[in-house]
Order: C-alpha cells, then structure tokens, then sequence
C-alpha cells in the first residue's frame, strides 16, 4: 500500500496540516509519496516526492488535501488512472466531495494500510471542438457553456444524438454528471441524483421560457452544444475556453471513470442530510 498525496498549497492550514501527516505517516510506517509541486517546506526526502503526473503509477490510494475544488482539479489528472481518490477536508467551507476532516484522516491510517475502504465509480464527462476527436476538457462534476458577459444572455442550440432538440435562450447551459447534481446544477434548479447512476442532466440557467426545465438523458447520449457570440466554456468550474460563433461542442460521457474511495462508510443520503441539511426536520421557534 502507498499513499499519494496532492493537494492545494493555497490553502492556508495545508502546509501545517502535512507536515502532521508526514509525521503520522512515518510513524505508523506508512509508505507515502507527496507530489513534488507541493512538497516545497516539509523536509520531505527526494525518495518521498515524484512528479503528480507519475503519482497515480505507483500509488494505491491518492490522498486529496484541500477542498472539493482540489478534488476536482485531482480527478481531471489521475482520474484515467483507474486510482481511487480520498478528499480530505482542509478549508472552513462545506467540503461536500470530500469524505473526511483532517483528524478523522489522522484517525483511519491504519485502516487505508489494512486496504478496508469502499471504492464507487463516478462517471466522467468530455468535451470535444469542432470535430477534433481529442477531448478539450473533462469534468467530473459538469461541463458549463454560457456568455463571457455577466449581465448577458446567450442564445445555445441543442441536438442530441445529431436530432434537434430546442434553442436555448438562457445565461447558459450546464451537463452535469450525478456527481455533480448536487454542485451548480442543483442551484440553478436540477434536480439531485445518486451519483453512481450513469445518466447526464442538462440543466438550463435562468432559461427565458418557463417551460425550458431540466431534463435527465442517457449517458450513452452525445449532446451537440451551438453557442452564439462570446460564449465561454468551463469544466469544473476551470479551464475556460473562449467559443464563437459557428463553433460545436460534442459533450459525451468520457471513456474512463473515476474512483472515489470511503473510509467512513457513510451512505450518500446521510451526506445528503449531514452536509446540505436535506430532509431534516425544521424544529419550531
């Protein structure tokens, strides 16, 4: 068993939170490599880092410092590597993606090292320009088309599976995964999914027709996305991409999945109650 360890530098508890777990690391006898990008201040030996793009080659489980943004950003790179990966809460936000606070990390070493986690698969979208086969972006949460103004709206023309389906006229458009119901989409009204389905929601924002509501199609399904003028791309949030006019947007579900690993055990309706607070009773004043 190796540990690999990634994570988010900005964050301020990150360079105090790893040198407690290099230190717990070494002294359960843990081996453990550290991505040689953030390694920089923890007294690491050069036998203890290795490049991130070579981290998923060697190790069992990659360890996700940060927040659910770091988890993101460490699916996108290690994802295809069939790795499962642990998030681990640093930040005071909600931390919905990631499993597990620092101390409850310190807590379950040995039983990382005795192998007694669960493992799901989540699926992953891609993003394919014009008829280029190379994907321009995956996300594992979803993959955003809308106008590079704020204060504009957009018009998108939609087909799936090469049939027409509607013309948008929104602020933009999201394709999101299971996974990712509960993150943008949920807040411009999708609805949540539990995220080991295999399906993608294409869930409009602030649509200027009432009827335009969100839908939930196969993933076996490939949508064609027609953005007008000054139309920005995002996956997870990230790696914008500017778009014109006449430009197409083939989103499908992408070849690989990626592996997220659970120490707790813990279901995703008790997440659902513990972390967004759904279906718990509102107590009276």
């Amino acid at each position: 068993m190796i540990l690999g360890i990634m994570g988010n530098p900005r964050k301020p508890a990150f360079r105090k939170s790893l040198s407690l777990v290099v230190a717990e690391l070494r002294k359960r006898k843990a081996s453990f490599l550290v991505d040689e990008a953030v390694s920089n201040g923890l007294n690491l030996d050069p036998a203890e880092t290795i490049p991130a793009a070579q981290l998923a080659d060697k190790a069992t489980v990659v360890v996700s410092f940060g927040g659910d943004g770091t988890l993101l950003r460490t699916a996108r790179m290690v994802g295809d590597r069939h790795i499962p990966i642990l998030g681990v809460n640093l930040g005071p936000g909600l931390g919905y993606l990631t499993e597990m606070s620092l101390e409850e990390f310190l807590a379950s070493i040995d039983q990382l090292q005795a192998e007694k986690y669960r493992v799901e698969e989540r699926m992953m979208l891609q993003a394919e320009m014009n008829g280029n086969p190379t994907p321009i972006v995956t996300a594992l949460n979803d993959i955003t088309v809308g106008h590079s103004q704020i204060s504009r709206t957009t018009q998108l023309q939609v087909m799936i599976d090469g049939m027409p389906v509607t013309t948008y006229r929104c602020d933009g458009l999201i394709v999101a995964t299971p996974t990712g119901s509960t993150a943008y989409s949920l807040s411009a009204g999708g609805p949540i999914l539990e995220p080991t389905l295999n399906v993608m929601i294409v869930t409009p924002i602030s649509p200027h027709t009432l009827t335009m509501r969100p839908v939930v199609i196969s993933a076996k399904r490939i949508l064609e996305i027609r953005p007008g003028e000054n139309a920005l791309l995002a996956a997870d949030g990230e790696n914008l991409k500017s778009l014109k006019n006449g430009d197409v947007i083939r989103v499908s579900r992408a070849p690989y999945s990626t592996l997220i690993a659970s120490v707790t055990g813990h279901d995703f309706y008790h997440v659902l109650r513990a972390k967004l607070k759904w279906g718990t009773a509102q107590l009276e004043p």
